[in-house]
């Protein structure tokens, strides 16, 4: 009687300890989730500002904008391109080299990411014409794959206007048709350029210096390259001037006007600034879409080491870092140390139990094979078998099958039903000894089941043939001897 208490009271002392880390467990989860969702409301807020911040758009106008009606915008040399040239004229910020046809024509103004030589090479060899207006912008890349250099204009320009060595007076240095109606051209910080062979077009004359040209032409294949140091003469500010005006409409005209080679009159596609490029010029799709990428990440590499990561990058690395910090600060200052139930009242998984219940609980485990219950289905069924036959161990099945019939202990259709499940129980030994695993896999659970069952019902109808012929008070013929005849 008291082993009995005191086995109660320590079963009791365990569930008290049990139910105290459980409660210890629920109030911190708890305080915690609390926790957590103050700290989730606050990331929210500051997400919601950096995105803000990350996404607010500039207030300030480009230079060079197409779009532009200030100052430094090209609005007034888009409609002049269209009022010469009519609808043709595409002002664009996404230049598709795909899309260009040889009677095509191209101005980039001062381009800020590298430009495509190669697919601009391979459409001016087919007949298309490019025009390059740029001084300290990206247009370097076109620049070096004709063998072009950029030098500075002379310390003292023969002509300046109001006396500004940056804003030098140009002249024609030939009779090239974009300069036919253009006698001198008002620049705005221009860059020189250096050629061997190409044809000079536009030159700012040296008082006691030499003369530097600032604009080059020449034919490139079927095609033609004009190329101007100087971006800023299309500018609205300096579309004001005659010499600049007449000089834009010989650029306009130059880039479409018939060729030696055939009739051209294509579309005039404008990009200035940041606009993009895509595809890739006489290409299919596939190799369009590589070199496309390829563009994009070059022209990303080098903007990044010209000007440094873009705003949006800084903003985002630094929104990034800042909720790292306050999701480290928020979940060391809530952390808890977790409660370690005792292990002597921690409940101990069936798997892991002695036992019958124990290895049942292996048997019957999602892991485990269905293989090892059928193994047990049959172990069980020969040993009940044998304790009704008065044998020490299972016989061997013919024998077995052979007494069975003599006793009466099981009628011939019961008798065909544990043949079958006799070379069924055979046939898995067989597959495991020669290590066929794959044909074991494909045991069901629904084959386990029907098989317990006729094993059930096999020993039922045994057990009472066994017993009935107990009642009737003969005893049981012998069994033969294993191997007798």
């Amino acid at each position: 009687m008291a082993a009995r208490v005191a086995a109660l009271r320590g079963k009791a002392f365990t569930l008290q300890v049990r139910r105290v880390f459980e409660m210890r467990e629920l109030l911190r989860e708890r305080v915690f989730s609390r926790a957590a969702r103050r700290w989730s409301r606050v990331l929210l807020a500051l997400a919601v500002v950096a995105l803000v911040l990350g996404l607010a758009p500039s207030v300030l106008a480009k230079p060079f904008d197409l779009a532009g009606r200030d100052w430094e915008g090209c609005g007034d040399f888009v409609d002049l391109a269209k009022a010469e040239l009519g609808q043709s004229v595409i002002a664009t910020n996404e230049l598709d080299f795909h899309e260009l046809r040889p009677e095509d024509g191209v101005i980039l103004l001062y381009p800020e990411s590298s430009v495509d030589s190669e697919a601009l090479s391979k459409f001016m060899r087919a007949g298309g014409r490019v025009i390059l207006l740029d001084d300290f912008g990206e247009g370097e890349s076109l620049l070096s794959h004709f063998s072009m250099e950029r030098v500075p204009i002379p310390q003292h320009p023969a002509e300046s206007l109001r006396h500004n060595r940056d804003l030098a007076i140009a002249e024609p240095a030939s009779l090239h048709p974009v300069v036919a109606e253009a006698s001198r051209i008002v620049t705005n910080h221009p860059t020189g350029l250096r050629h061997p062979d190409l044809s000079p077009v536009l030159k700012i004359r040296g008082a006691g210096e030499p003369d530097v040209v600032i604009a080059v032409a020449g034919a490139v294949g079927q095609g033609r390259l004009l190329v101007v140091g100087d971006p800023s003469i299309v500018m609205n500010s300096m579309l004001r001037y005659a010499g600049n005006k007449a000089l834009a409409r010989g650029m306009l005209r130059y880039a479409v006007e018939d060729d030696t080679w055939g009739k051209r009159g294509g579309r005039l596609y404008i990009a200035s600034g940041a606009f993009k490029q895509k595809g890739a010029y006489g290409d299919e799709d596939f190799l369009s879409n590589l070199k496309e990428r390829l563009r994009s990440i070059q022209s990303a590499f080098s903007a990044m080491r010209k000007e440094g990561m873009p705003p949006w990058v800084l903003y985002g690395m630094a929104v990034t870092l800042g909720l790292a910090v306050v999701v480290w600060i928020g979940a060391r200052a809530g952390r808890v140390h977790k409660p370690v139930i005792p292990r002597f009242v921690r409940d101990i998984p069936v798997v892991a139990q002695g036992g019958m219940a124990g290895h049942a609980a292996v048997i019957a485990s999602p892991g485990a094979s269905r293989m090892l219950a059928m193994l047990e289905l049959k172990y069980a069924l020969e040993e009940n078998l044998a304790v009704l036959l008065d044998h020490d161990a299972p016989p061997s099945q013919d024998v077995l099958m052979r007494e069975l019939e003599i006793w009466g202990l099981l009628d011939a259709s019961s008798r065909a039903s544990l043949r079958a499940l006799l070379a069924r129980f055979a046939s898995i030994e067989t597959m495991l000894m020669f290590g066929k695993g794959d044909s074991l896999q494909r045991i069901s659970d629904a084959e386990v089941l029907v098989t317990g069952r006729t094993v059930k019902e096999l020993l039922a109808a045994a057990t009472a043939a066994a017993q009935r012929r107990k009642a009737q008070g003969p005893a049981l013929p012998e069994p033969a001897a294993e191997g007798a005849t």
